[in-house]
């Protein structure tokens, strides 16, 4: 069969087709420790106001059992096979810390249709576990179901799907892909560093590579607001009343009207976040004011969260946070209840209690987080969740391509984390870094990939072309924002910048 390439992928099929018959009969294929729970041929399905192409939907759980916990456990998963395939495989990353099978219809990038409308088969997983919430971490207390959430269970996935669709089609996937986004993101980075053998590509988004760490962040922005907020009657601490969307709109326009020029162009709009390093001191309050100005403890908090934890000594624990004018800081350290507890996305996330440390303690109060000892707890967690490694010697080996994406304005995970990672990655790789891995930072951009800076872009396509034609995602735009707006995609250490000389966006380092 001749190769299929790149630029006419997305408009072509192969020639094995999926029927019926063979969806049925799918639900009789035998696979070590697997149970085939739904073998369906769905036509006429629309998921999201999306309409899906025909095509079967295997529902199937690998190593079902009863765990120390006396909960039942298996790794989950749902593929969907199109009628007409190209011959390419795609694996839809998790959440969170998953925990449901979320339909498998190949989330794309922001813009861009689901890799099933494409004609890719697609997969997704639970990642071991699915205690029918996906809110529920308990599961971090049964040993193997916290492994098989670390690593194990995306493997199991990914192995079984191709002999799925090998039984089903008559033949391996051509080519394999993996995109997914936050834990998905680190999920793409565990398969380049743990499997390097399963995907040709990967593109990694916003990856909590380091979530242990990233846990330790939440607690001291937790701790941060919580000496500074005005307390409840019973001495509880209310976050939205320490700051408020106006408090942050005040900031946001400081670090636009300090930064917005450091891309070269006066504009009312920051294109590199990367390099903002605000000082606030201009918007405290003075002389009796209260309107349009901040207290020092306010100042103080926003600066502190951002720099990041650090121990007694001073040492640091994690990483800083950019400083970008479009970030998602209120979602993720404020909230919005307006009585205790707190609901900001660190106040109120439990993972660190039964997951990320060692041993698990449910009881956990995360107020009361000693910087001194209780990241020490963490460490052993790191084993099985972190990608901590520049060790891609397989993955390249392999002639796998990885494109790393992270917004400078996610304010849950730290861009600066992705990029002191990657850096370790030149310093091992050198000039070679670029010719099967790249970075790209994307200003003004969440953890959820939207924002204000543009973040519409092709990332399966840059990820095929570089795959299967060989040329390497440059010269790239992206698009939207607020307000609408095309900038360069710039790889890592590059950085977007007006010239003047020729009145056009470009990329300097």
């Amino acid at each position: 069969m001749a190769l299929i390439t790149a630029a006419t992928a997305l408009a072509s099929t192969a020639s094995a087709e999926m029927t019926e018959d063979t969806c049925r009969a799918l639900a009789e294929f035998a696979y070590p420790d697997l149970r085939i729970e739904v073998a369906e041929f769905l036509s006429g399905t629309t998921i999201d106001e999306t309409a899906l192409p025909d095509h079967c939907r295997v529902e199937g759980y690998l190593e079902e059992r009863v765990g120390s916990d006396g909960k039942r456990y298996a790794t989950g998963f749902e593929l969907r096979m199109p009628v007409a395939w190209n011959e390419r495989f795609y694996f839809q990353g998790g959440g969170g810390t998953d925990g449901s099978i979320r339909p498998a219809i190949g989330v794309n990038t922001i813009g861009h249709p689901p890799a099933l409308t494409l004609g890719f088969a697609v997969v997704s997983t639970d990642a071991g576990h699915n205690l029918g919430d996906r809110a529920d971490t308990s599961f971090g207390l049964e040993p193997k179901a916290r492994v098989d959430w670390g690593y194990n269970a995306i493997d199991l996935t990914a192995t079984v799907s191709k002999a799925i669709l090998q039984a089903a089609y008559g033949t391996w996937p051509r080519y394999s892909y993996f995109v997914g986004n936050s834990n998905g993101g680190r999920q793409g980075l565990i398969f380049a560093l743990r499997h390097p053998n399963q995907f040709d590509g990967i593109l990694a988004q916003n990856p909590i590579r380091q979530q242990t760490r990233g846990h330790v962040a939440g607690a001291w922005s937790v701790r941060v607001l919580a000496e500074r907020a005005p307390k409840d009657a019973a001495g509880k601490p209310i976050f939205t009343q320490f700051l408020d969307d106006a408090d942050f709109a005040l900031l946001t326009r400081e670090i636009t009207a300090q930064c917005d020029e450091l891309d070269g162009l006066k504009d009312g709009v920051v294109d590199s976040a990367r390099r903002c390093n605000p000082d606030f001191s201009a918007l405290e309050c003075r002389d009796g004011a209260t309107e349009q100005c901040l207290s020092r403890d306010q100042i103080d908090a926003f600066t502190l969260i951002h720099e990041g934890p650090v121990n007694s000594a001073g040492e640091e624990l994690y990483v800083p946070f950019a400083y970008d004018a479009g970030s998602d800081f209120m979602g993720w350290h404020i909230g919005d209840a307006d009585a205790f507890p707190n609901n900001g996305r660190k106040a109120r996330n439990t993972s660190m209690h039964n997951v990320f440390r060692d041993p698990p303690d449910p009881d956990f109060d995360v107020y009361g987080f000693d910087f001194d000892t209780d990241p020490v707890s963490m460490n052993a967690a790191a084993q099985f969740t972190d990608a901590a490694s520049a060790d891609l010697d397989a993955f390249k080996g392999a002639g796998g391509r990885l494109i790393v994406v992270h917004g400078m304005g996610d304010s849950g995970i730290s861009a600066v984390d992705t990029t002191r990672w990657f850096e370790t990655v030149q310093n091992r790789y050198g000039a070679e870094t670029g010719s099967f891995a790249r970075l790209f930072l994307l200003t003004g951009v969440r953890h959820d990939r939207t924002g204000s800076g543009p973040h519409v872009f092709p990332g399966l396509k840059m990820l095929m072309a570089w795959v299967e034609d060989g040329s390497a995602p440059d010269h790239r735009l992206a698009s939207g924002g607020t307000p609408s707006r095309e900038r360069p995609l710039c790889a890592y250490p590059r950085y977007v910048t007006w010239e003047p000389a020729t009145e056009s966006w470009g990329c300097q380092e």
